[in-house]
């Protein structure tokens, strides 16, 4: 198994200088919760940094260039761009149980709205910069469905629930509105001796693609593999892709998260591959969709298990 180098960089300085075309492996170690690590796929290496903004900071989402932070102990929200430093503060979260978030564009734009989710009730909480409290929706959908993950594709918002049916979201007013688009189970279902699965759904190049995850063992807590389905709107059904070519599907189990690039060979990440890492492990997985096989490394020895991960493109 490869282990990842450490990079010899001041610890109080800040890794995040520009853009990149991947994402940043952030490891918070919970027990140490003014450390962060930032695991480079391309290089193998990490930093090890004390960011006063992120010290004791869960992070719900990174979107347009911008870090959705939260106080775990008094739910303290706001948002942070790493690069030029600036924050804005949010409305207090009233409950640890809102752990989805999403942007609806970028900060900077006065028609931004954040939205924060509850998987288990249904029920969101939005607002704008300069807001003082969030706008409760409770029964979000119609149906008696469950909420499982959401992205974003233009200006638009798709979510996922527990029976793959896709919603799309739309503001009215200071409310959000949903629209079922389709209903239908996937063509390549798990094998009936693999019950648990998971699902993401992550945006590339203007398309929506949906990522099955399929659980195996005693406990069903290792990853037997992974479908790939892109949906086609035309038709509104979803397509298994056998091959995602030069992209790379990135994803973190603790927040069900997930972003897909197009990336050159010659950065020495792995394409037409997922990298994916799991709740309470310290190791990063790839699993490759051509041969199928799966391959771990050590993003850093030094975190304890009692950590979280995130992908962070900025």
């Amino acid at each position: 198994m490869e282990v990842a180098k450490v990079e010899n960089q001041n610890t109080h300085s800040y890794p995040f200088i520009a853009s990149r075309l991947y994402p940043w492996l952030v490891i918070l170690d919970v027990k140490q919760g003014q450390r962060q690590t930032f695991f480079d796929v391309s290089k193998n290496h990490y930093q090890t940094k004390n960011i006063p903004e992120m010290c004791n900071k869960l992070i719900y989402a990174c979107s347009h260039g911008w870090l959705v932070l939260v106080d775990p102990d008094s739910m303290d929200c706001y948002l942070w761009n790493p690069i030029s430093l600036e924050t804005a503060q949010l409305p207090s979260l009233e409950s640890i149980n809102y752990s989805g978030c999403i942007l609806s564009s970028s900060p900077s734009d006065p028609e931004c709205h954040i939205l924060f989710f509850n998987r288990s009730e249904s029920s969101l909480l939005v607002c704008q910069k300069g807001d003082l409290v969030f706008n409760k929706q409770v029964g979000i959908f119609a149906e008696d469905v469950q909420l499982w993950n959401f992205a974003m594709v233009g200006k638009t918002i798709y979510c996922l629930t527990l029976k793959y049916t896709l919603y799309t979201a739309e503001f009215v007013g200071r409310t959000v509105q949903f629209t079922r688009i389709i209903m239908e189970e996937l063509p390549w279902p798990s094998p009936l001796d693999l019950p648990k699965f998971d699902a993401f759904i992550v945006e590339s190049c203007g398309e929506l693609f949906l990522v099955h995850m399929m659980f195996f063992g005693f406990r069903m807590e290792e990853v037997y593999g992974f479908f790939v389905f892109r949906m086609d709107f035309e038709e509104k059904r979803w397509v298994k892709e056998k091959s995602i070519g030069d992209r790379t599907i990135f994803l973190s189990q603790y927040n069900k998260t997930g972003c897909m690039y197009s990336l050159a060979t010659e950065l020495g990440i792995k394409t037409n591959s997922i990298y994916f890492t799991m709740n309470y492990q310290r190791l990063l997985y790839v699993f490759d969709l051509e041969s199928l096989c799966i391959s771990k490394s050590l993003p850093c020895s030094t975190v304890s298990r009692d950590l979280v991960q995130y992908w962070v493109m900025i």
